[in-house]
């Protein structure tokens, strides 16, 4: 059931790093369908900007892309002199999984089947692709796992309380599956992609989410958690301190600025095959009329009065919309 051979249905390599040895480079995982080619290309870059000296391999897996992203990608490999990886996958064996929130696919869980695929190798970073890296890998390929299959950061205070009670876990941690240091043999051994596919069937209403439930369930805490800084998932912790922030909730930087770490995601998105977006607002659309009532609220708590009457207007006005099927 889980042999390469019968997963993948198409794999296509751009490697430009002429010294490319599979047991020397830092290797990174996306799972991403064809709409979030862009933001898992900003998230490429921006490990390559902070990380120059540094060979990678990207292993990017996909239900379907489109030939113009492709060649996006292929650029990228091709500038920074590193090797990208393209795995079309056969989706069938994920049929069985719930999809809790909607805007979310089964894509999300080729990231349980990537230990099958990337047996030759010994570890990798699963990264989402909403993140940005802002300094040095170097300390996450330090981490002794130990008897651990992968490490992973403790998700937000108030999700690890109420999840893991939801979810009766017994150790009473939750982690963020959004990034984690997988040891290949480990997670094989161990047969946690078997454990997990387990749930396949399952009443959806035993989850709040979609593969971060299973996981946790599967692994009860026995994992290596690491510092926050690993896996930002607010604007608590000072840049100089994030080693990786992750676009945590709702608010995405490519629909608007609002804080620092939006407006890196943009400087990243100027450096990347895919065109920039000058506007730092959301579409006037009714679908974002909750963007700017968090724009409305943030303006006023800078005090910054004029631009928050302006966005509540807005908030008013699409949400008005959006009832008339305007």
């Amino acid at each position: 059931m889980f042999k390469e051979t019968e997963l993948v249905k198409e794999k296509i390599k751009y490697n430009y790093n002429e010294l490319y040895d599979k047991h020397n480079c830092m290797h990174i995982a996306f799972n991403v369908n064809a709409s979030f080619f862009m933001q898992m290309g900003v998230a490429i870059i921006s490990v390559l900007e902070n990380n120059p000296q540094k060979a990678f391999s990207f292993h990017v897996f996909v239900d379907t892309f489109n030939n113009e992203d492709a060649e996006k990608l292929k650029t990228i490999a091709e500038k920074y002199k590193q090797t990208i990886i393209i795995y079309v996958m056969d989706m069938q064996p994920l049929q069985g999984f719930h999809i809790k929130v909607k805007r979310f696919s089964r894509v999300t869980y080729l990231r349980l089947l990537m230990p099958k695929v990337l047996r030759e190798i010994d570890k990798y970073l699963y990264m989402d692709a909403d993140m940005i890296c802002l300094s040095s890998l170097t300390d996450i390929e330090m981490f002794d796992l130990d008897r651990y299959a992968f490490a992973a950061v403790s998700d937000l205070p108030e999700a690890v309380e109420y999840r893991s009670n939801f979810l009766k876990l017994k150790n009473g941690k939750y982690f963020n599956d959004g990034l984690m240091w997988i040891d290949v043999k480990k997670w094989n051994e161990q047969q946690i992609t078997e454990k997990c596919f387990e749930y396949q069937g399952a009443d959806p209403s035993m989850f709040l989410g979609q593969t971060q439930d299973i996981l946790n369930i599967v692994m009860d805490g026995n994992i290596l958690f690491i510092d926050r800084k690993f896996n930002v998932m607010s604007e608590d912790t000072e840049l100089k301190d994030a080693v990786i922030y992750h676009f945590f909730g709702r608010f995405k930087p490519w629909e608007m600025v609002l804080n620092k770490y939006d407006k890196l995601w943009r400087k990243y998105l100027t450096l990347s095959p895919w065109p920039d977006m000058p506007s730092e607002l959301p579409p006037k659309k009714p679908q974002y009329y909750h963007d700017y009532k968090k724009i409305a609220s943030i303006n006023y708590s800078e005090q910054k009065y004029l631009k928050a009457l302006n966005a509540f207007c807005w908030y008013s006005i699409l949400k008005i919309r959006l009832k008339l099927g305007l």
